[in-house]
């Protein structure tokens, strides 16, 4: 398995982990935003490795378009973490 892949299956576990927690704490007490910023931030990162896997072409996913996304993505799941334990 070359590195590419591993690292989008790693991305793709990371937006499942953080996607699990999101979506449960929607579930079990409501949505609020930091709920929802981390539910939005998993769904993100979970689109963005299962296209990369989908395509097998890292030509139509640029590296920063790859980039971008993650980081998007990370910012949203920390902020909504940050609001849900803080508020």
């Amino acid at each position: 398995m070359n590195q590419w892949t591993l690292y989008h299956l790693l991305m793709g576990i990371i937006g499942l982990s953080v996607g699990f927690v999101g979506f449960s704490e929607i579930l079990l007490q409501g949505i609020s935003l930091g709920t929802s910023l981390m539910a939005v931030g998993a769904l993100a990162i979970l689109a963005q490795a299962g296209y990369a896997l989908f395509i097998k072409e890292s030509s139509e996913l640029t590296e920063w378009q790859s980039i971008e996304i993650a980081a998007i993505s990370a910012i949203l799941c920390s902020v909504g973490a940050l609001l849900h334990i803080f508020v």
